[in-house]
This record gives structure tokens, sequence and C-alpha cells, in this order.
């Protein structure tokens, strides 16, 4: 079977939903799943989708809701950390799901420097680095962030540091300020954008055979993981390769239906203002 026969990227729509009562007295339609993927959220930085990933969390319920990996940004100074109200709200909700029953494991990743901000922010311990997962359908998933891929962090090449972490962010924050104005600004803005996008999935160097022998060590079937804020989907050889991308800028999500099927989702947070809604039409 090829992988496109089991996942795609779509609009987030329930597969199987009901409706709960919230702390605010509204009633949200929750999408029910057997587990959740969700990474690189980077709790502590600006460029954090707070409000998106608040508005996933209230629409959704799960019996297993994995963080794989950069969840607490370890690698912001401290006259950079930024914690905001969006961001305080969805780590309440974090611990809500936990208070509700759903198993919410905590899995590091390379910017997780300070372990113990999960128990502080979040009420989580952080878990192993890597673990196995086994779906509906019987297939071994290893799961795990996939820094330890990235050809570039093992070895130690400097771009991969906090300090030239810092200078990507406010890069980012200048393209963001200064043209933020007319038509041509906007344009501009786009065409950095991408090019800053494209550098950093240069300096990401996965290495296919590291993943294929990691795979193959643990007997699995395939791999789930995150690091490259890329949500993905491929076939590296035999084994399936699943990315659930990142609450920085897509806003992606990896979740397992009760059907057994594994989709990727894209969400977007409300417009201010407006009540949370989920996005997209129908889905195949």
């Amino acid at each position: 079977m090829e992988v496109g026969d089991l996942l795609r990227l779509e609009s987030a729509v329930p597969a199987r939903t009901r409706v709960l009562p919230e702390r605010s007295r509204t009633a949200h339609e929750i999408r029910a799943c057997r587990s959740i993927w969700i990474s690189d959220l980077h709790f502590g930085t600006r460029r954090m989708q707070a409000a998106a990933l608040l508005d996933f969390l209230l629409h959704h319920e799960a019996e297993n809701l994995f963080l794989v990996g950069d969840i607490i940004d370890g690698w912001i100074a401290d006259s950079e950390w930024f914690w905001s109200d969006d961001q305080e709200a969805a780590a309440a909700e974090l611990r809500a799901w936990v208070g509700r029953g759903s198993r919410v494991t905590l899995i590091p990743g390379n910017h997780d420097l300070c372990r113990e901000a999960g128990p502080r922010l979040l009420g989580l311990e952080y878990g192993p680095e890597e673990l196995l997962y086994t779906t509906r359908e019987g297939r071994r998933m290893l799961v795990t962030h996939g820094h330890q891929f990235d050809r570039k962090i093992a070895g130690g090449r400097w771009w991969q540091g906090p300090t030239s972490y810092a200078m990507a962010l406010r890069i980012s924050d200048w393209y963001e300020r200064d043209w933020r104005g007319g038509t041509d600004g906007r344009g501009l803005a786009a065409a950095i954008r991408y090019r800053v996008k494209r550098a950093v999935e240069y300096f990401m160097d996965f290495d296919d055979r590291a993943i294929l022998e990691a795979v193959r060590k643990h007997r699995a079937d395939g791999i789930i993981c995150g690091h490259t804020h890329r949500a993905e989907q491929r076939l590296i050889g035999p084994v399936w390769y699943l990315n659930d991308g990142d609450w920085v800028e897509s806003c992606t999500a990896l979740v397992e239906g009760w059907d057994g099927a594994l989709r990727l989702l894209r969400w977007e947070a409300p417009a201010a203002g407006t009540s949370p809604a989920r996005i997209g039409g129908e889905g195949a």
C-alpha cells in the first residue's frame, strides 16, 4: 500500500464527534480520536501559534496525546522569553486533558533543555526520547522527535546552536515588522520568508539511512517524528516516514481515528472576536 493511500494532508473535519460542555459553558463539537501527535510547539517564543493550538485542543479529544519534542523552547535567552495569555491558556488546556483522563506523553527534543520546565509550566514530566506505538491496525511505529537524524546537529555545526537560533528569530521579527506596509512590502516579506524557510530546510539535513536503521533496530514498520517543521509523508524503502509538522508556522497534527486511519490535519485559529470553530469542509 502506498503511504498516500494511508495518509494525506487535509483541512480538519470530524470523523466521529460528540458535543461536550466546556469550562466557559459554551458547546464545542469535539473530534474524538484514538491518538494525536503534535510537535515543535515552542512555548516561550513569540512565534508560537498558541491561539491555534488552544482552538485545536478544544475541538479534539483522544486516549493518547503525544507531544513529540521541542515543546518548551530552552534555547531562548532570558531577555527573549515570552509567555502570553494564549500560551498560558494552551498550557492549562494540556493540563485539563490529563485531568479528563487522556494519556499525555511529553517526548524531549533538542530545544527541550530544561526538563524542570515540563512539570512547572505544563504539569507534565518529560518521558523517554523514543517509544513504540502500535496502531489500531497493528503497525508498530517508532515515535521520537527526530533531531538525532539531523546530520547538521550530529556534526555539531554552529548554526544549530542557541546563538544562531536567536539570530534567525531576530531576522524573522525584522521582516515581519519592517515589511508589514503596502502590497510591495508584503510581496517582499513573502519572498524573504520563502528564502529563510528554504535556508532552514537546507540546514536541517535528515539522514534517511539513520532513520531506516533506527526503525529496523526497533523492528518497527515506520516512524512518527517532528523537528523539520514540515508536515510530510513518504516512503524510505519499505518504511513509512510520517512528520506531524509544527505549531510555529504550519499548525499541523497527525491523528489516528477510531477507524484506524492516520491523517495529517492543518488547523487555524478563529478570527479575533469570534468563537472557536473548525476550518475546512468535508474530507474524503
